[in-house]
């Protein structure tokens, strides 16, 4: 870590809230181009700004997390189906910028001499802004060791204080066990009679939303502890439940890109950008909507422009599916996706020419407004712990409530007739149910929670997830269950990290290494 050190010495990034007194020095010290101290509202910004990297981390040009999970794929070659492209997930960059932010806005907070100076209290109160940067950053700790596994936690950001620089990857039982005592402490801090300022691009200040989605985390942890450790599970679901999660729809927790920095999609999937967008429909969940008859189908994708003979233009406002058997055939006809992992060029070609496109209005405009975790999820996590009886709520009730929700964030059209359908219909059978349950997470998920969905996939495989040709020419035969660690995570912590390399994964650092709530048994 003493590289991280040397870089941040470089950088110039400042602790300092208080400014120097440069009476004697006039203003020779002063530089026009930077600031002289650090505003807790811009340090949040900053930090809020790397959320949208788990929806569609487009920061490598490689989304991978909506790619696993059977969302899109590559509409021009086939450079990542064989899973050879990426070569680790490096959490250094958090660490150095989101995670970093988050501390200091809690330090300048906490600290007498700074937490009642301007550069602070122009974001909000003490405790509102501790509270919201302790839950953003048990999102990020979450979400990064659900990644990759055991990550540095209880000892990170120790140097300061104590020169240790070298932190020990602690394991995901402990980091979740910490985030979860940490995000309750947080949720008792939140005081709703106050709010943060604009400058909180996540939630606009609101207070309540903040501990509903500080509630969610805590659900979202929980869940995934079912196979590996259901009492600890149980008892933290319960209690996160009893606070209270998301519930309507405008609780989840969304990211809107600003026209400066737009959407990866305007870009990525917009015919209209370039003419041959990069990603497309992947096959899976175009597949699933269909067996499905799921109208969700015409708000995430757009069928126009296609080869006529095996797909026909439609007035697409015009389609619904259960209005009868021949406008069902219609839909069938006129909706297809690609392969991820198809073997060539020609393949991926061949393939985008019947295939339908992300849909241009909401996903492929400049500021497109992207779930990270939805209410909808929320709610069928909800259903989930119902259906394992780890709540006193009605499973049926929870699961309708869910798809509700996602219908209507979607626009898609005849909720109602759509719960009423046999396929949906929540069964009375627990593992037919729990089935049902997390496969309408995975129809809810599109272009939302990534990482959430691909931790579905790990722990129910749903969705099945074919493997292609160019994936079996690289003797693959399972979608990835983890990434593995970045070069400079490694490079930087060198004996911590082989060492949990090896008491982990037995020194086997690859993407097809279980994490510790992933067991063996997929129901």
């Amino acid at each position: 870590m003493k590289h991280i050190k040397y870089l941040i010495a470089v950088l110039g990034i400042s602790t300092a809230m208080a400014g120097c007194d440069m009476s004697d020095f006039g203003d020779i010290n002063t530089s026009p181009n930077s600031v002289s101290t650090a505003y807790t509202s811009m340090l949040f910004t900053a930090a809020a700004r790397s959320v949208p990297d788990f929806i569609v981390n487009n920061t490598s040009y490689d989304p991978w997390t909506q790619e696993w999970t059977g969302y899109i794929t590559e509409c021009k070659n086939n450079q990542f189906g064989g899973f050879q492209a990426t070569k680790g997930f490096g959490t250094g960059g958090y660490y150095l910028g989101a995670i970093r932010n988050l501390n200091k806005i809690i330090s300048f907070n906490q600290n007498p001499s700074t937490n009642n100076t301007t550069p602070v209290t122009t974001f909000g109160s003490n405790r509102n802004q501790i509270a919201a940067a302790k839950t953003l950053r048990a999102f990020f700790y979450m979400t990064l060791t659900d990644i990759v596994g055991p990550i540095p936690y209880s000892e990170a950001f120790l140097g300061d204080s104590t020169n240790n620089w070298k932190p020990k990857f602690d394991a995901m039982a402990d980091i979740y066990s910490g985030l979860d005592a940490d995000l309750k402490t947080a949720y008792s801090e939140f005081d709703t009679s106050g709010s943060l300022s604009e400058a909180d691009v996540l939630y606009g200040g609101d207070i309540a939303k903040w501990k509903k989605f500080n509630a969610t985390l805590r659900m979202m942890m929980a869940i995934k502890m079912a196979d590996v450790d259901p009492a600890n599970g149980k008892t933290r679901f319960a209690a996160a439940y009893a606070d209270g999660g998301m519930t309507a729809v405008e609780d989840g927790f969304n990211y809107t890109y600003d026209s400066n920095t737009f959407a990866p999609f305007y870009y990525m999937g917009n015919p209209g950008y370039v003419s041959s967008p990069g990603y497309g429909a992947n096959k899976t969940i175009v597949n699933y909507l269909k067996d499905w008859k799921d109208n969700r189908l015409l708000v995430y994708f757009d069928c126009h422009g296609f080869d006529q003979t095996h797909n026909p233009k439609v007035d697409q406002s015009k389609l619904e599916y259960g209005v009868s058997d021949s406008i069902d055939a219609i839909i069938d006809k006129s909706f297809y996706g690609i392969g991820f992992g198809l073997m060539s060029n020609n393949d991926v070609a061949a393939a985008e020419d019947t295939a339908c496109y992300i849909a241009q209005d909401p996903y492929c405009q400049k500021t497109a407004t992207y779930g990270v975790i939805t209410t909808a999820r929320c709610l069928l996590v909800e259903a989930e712990a119902a259906e394992l009886g780890w709540i006193s709520a009605d499973a049926n009730t929870l699961y309708e409530a869910g798809i509700k929700s996602s219908f209507s964030a979607t626009g898609a059209k005849s909720v109602d007739k759509y719960l009423a359908t046999a396929k949906v219909k929540l069964s009375s059978d627990k593992a037919t149910a729990l089935k049902q349950i997390v496969t309408q997470r995975f129809l809810a998920g599109f272009l939302t929670d990534g990482v959430e969905a691909w931790s579905d996939w790990r722990r129910y495989n749903i969705p099945i997830l074919p493997i292609e040709e160019n994936q079996t020419a690289h003797q693959i035969t399972v979608y990835p269950y983890r990434m593995q660690y970045g070069d400079n995570d490694i490079q930087y912590d060198k004996d911590a990290a082989e060492e949990a390399i090896s008491k982990y994964f037995g020194g086997n650092d690859t993407r097809w290494q279980r994490l510790w709530w992933d067991t063996a048994d997929n129901k």
